[in-house]
């Protein structure tokens, strides 16, 4: 590729109702607009996979939905898809609840310019290219700024308070349910609720520690906490997390996973996810680390699993 190419630039309104909550009138509470926000955040991340390659422009309050800026085709073909096979929506309702936000269904649409992607869906070229047409042309709203500062702040100041305590802080903490884990050096970055962030008046070895979007978090052995809502919250891509923890455990071939998935098929996805996890347990003992299965959760760009996990790590 050309490296003077121009780069891939697009715009769509993804617009969010309720018949149960008024987003519009929750969006206008200070305290309740930044937990929204977060929820948006983490939703993108999920529907995704990552991080890069988009931002929120705006934020509308009135009819409430949100302009987003595409600047990597491959993040919204992955995004297209999401839409279209409801992982978003189901994303948006699963981290609206995290976030203490009445638990609502929503409906959603969404938008290139004039044009409703929602009747195009099934062709997704076609979703692309007029997604690329609206290239934006302004800047991110202040609005939105202000809300990644908040963020920002909220974690620094968090980060602060654990280093200074020499405490273990707990997920309980008033400022975790508003914060986020964003990277101070890197403030589009897309939220995590701060769990095990730890330390002990002296700073831990890099090896005592994992990094996930801009945040570290104390590495251990898993916990019974950690398998059973690893179990509870994998779904259907147990399989798929197993396989890249093959790569660094021979227990985990290709055949024991298919043993797995035969012997515990009606028993369901949670036992097949616990039992693959716990052969990976009992094959790795004390390398059986948090990190481990947060990289290839991370992989599989399961972002709302690690947030679960991270969550309940202090155990």
């Amino acid at each position: 590729m050309d490296s003077g190419a121009p780069a891939w630039v697009g715009s769509v309104f993804l617009f969010i109702r309720s018949d149960e909550t008024n987003l519009s009138t929750l969006y206008q509470e200070p305290q309740i607009r930044l937990r929204i926000y977060k929820a948006l955040k983490l939703t993108l991340a999920d529907a995704t996979g990552s991080a890069g390659g988009y931002e929120i422009l705006k934020i509308y309050g009135s009819v409430f939905g949100l302009q987003l800026k595409f600047t990597e085709e491959v993040k919204c073909r992955k995004f297209l898809h999401s839409y279209k096979n409801d992982k978003l929506k189901q994303a948006l309702e699963y981290h609206f609840q995290n976030q203490s936000i009445p638990n609502t269904a929503f409906t959603t649409e969404l938008k290139a310019g004039t044009v409703t992607l929602d009747d195009i869906l099934d062709n997704p070229d076609s979703c692309l290219r007029h997604i690329k047409e609206n290239e934006p042309n302004h800047l991110r709203d202040d609005e939105v700024s202000r809300l990644e500062e908040d963020i920002r702040q909220l974690v620094l100041e968090y980060n602060s308070n654990c280093q200074n305590s020499g405490t273990l802080c707990s997920t309980n903490s008033e400022i975790s349910p508003a914060a986020s884990t964003l990277s101070p050096s890197s403030p589009a970055l897309p939220s995590l609720s701060p769990s095990s962030i730890q330390a002990n008046g002296s700073p831990l070895r890099s090896t005592d520690r994992f990094e996930f979007q801009g945040a570290f978090f104390d590495d251990r052995v898993l916990s019974a906490q950690n398998h059973y809502t690893f179990a509870k919250t994998v779904g259907r891509h147990w399989k798929q997390v197993g396989r890249v923890l093959q790569k660094t455990c021979r227990g985990l071939q290709d055949p024991a996973i298919d043993n797995i998935a035969f012997e515990y098929e009606r028993e369901g996805l949670y036992e097949q996810a616990y039992q693959m996890l716990l052969k990976f347990i009992q094959c790795e003992g004390k390398k059986a680390t948090m990190s481990r299965l947060i990289r290839a959760l991370e992989e599989n760009a399961l972002v709302g699993v690690v947030e679960q996990l991270l969550n309940t790590s202090n155990n």
